[in-house]
């Protein structure tokens, strides 16, 4: 089992196996990813990245004919426990996409939905919410005389920030971010980047990225995959500038892709 920093561990993923259908998509992963740090999944496309990522709040549920082997667990917890409600589990798990997709809504609708949904409707509380996502996000100051304006009114960059806004207003242990800036010019990009950084104090954080430069500049850890197996699991550091496995090496620099 790959080593674990000194951080208490969020997330352990324990000889987990996933098939879509006949296909197996992953091959018995195991990795401890520390609380509070940002942990980076890459690899070639094709590799089961982002599909371990999307089982880390069971999104791949709602695709047919999959099943798994093994455990993924969150501070202690099976996500596959029957007494899992998997809706509360995505409360404690929230998710970012490559494309930005703000609902077409206001700029503040689009932050408290979860708490709409939930049944939650005093406005100081919503305010408040509201306030701190946005700040979190480092967004409020750019959008705090239009919250009531469209969110499709934003740049991609800003569309991208206030998704993080949304995903973290119900206060979640993990945020899970599959290639967030894929859409992104690079001056958004660094936005986002430097945002993780400041992110990780309150959340753990797992990325999916193709950004080599990416993983080194943000992620504490790095896990490299190769068609469904997990190769190597380290320091970002040691990864990038002494990695133990060839294949690790050739993909880092660039030998394939």
């Amino acid at each position: 089992m790959a080593a674990l920093s000194t951080n208490p561990r969020m997330i352990d993923i324990d000889h987990f196996s996933f098939f879509y259908g006949e296909k197996q998509a992953l091959h018995d992963i195991s990795m401890l990813i520390p609380e509070c740090q940002i942990t980076a999944l890459i690899g070639p496309s094709g590799c089961g990245k982002s599909t371990l990522l999307r089982n880390m709040n069971r999104l791949n549920d709602l695709v047919d004919n999959v099943r798994h082997e093994g455990d993924i667990r969150i501070d202690g917890t099976s996500l596959y426990n029957p007494d899992v409600e998997v809706i509360s589990l995505r409360k404690r798990v929230g998710m970012v996409f490559q494309k930005y997709n703000p609902f077409p809504k206001s700029i503040y609708e689009n932050v408290i939905f979860s708490l709409r949904v939930a049944g939650r409707s005093k406005k100081a509380e919503l305010d408040e919410v509201a306030e701190r996502s946005l700040r979190s996000a480092a967004l409020w100051d750019e959008v705090k005389d239009r919250l009531h304006e469209s969110a499709y009114g934003l740049s991609g960059g800003q569309q991208q920030r206030l998704c993080i806004a949304r995903a973290i207003a119900n206060r979640p242990q993990v945020l899970l971010m599959d290639e967030p800036c894929a859409a992104l010019d690079p001056v958004a990009t660094l936005k986002i980047e430097e945002l993780m950084l400041d992110l990780k104090k309150e959340f753990t954080i797992v990325i999916v990225t193709h950004n080599m430069h990416q993983a080194s500049r943000c992620s504490d850890r790095t896990a490299f995959m190769y068609m469904g197996e997990l190769v190597e699991f380290s320091s970002t550091e040691k990864i990038f500038d002494n990695p133990a496995n060839p294949r690790t090496e050739a993909y880092i620099t660039g030998r394939f892709s």
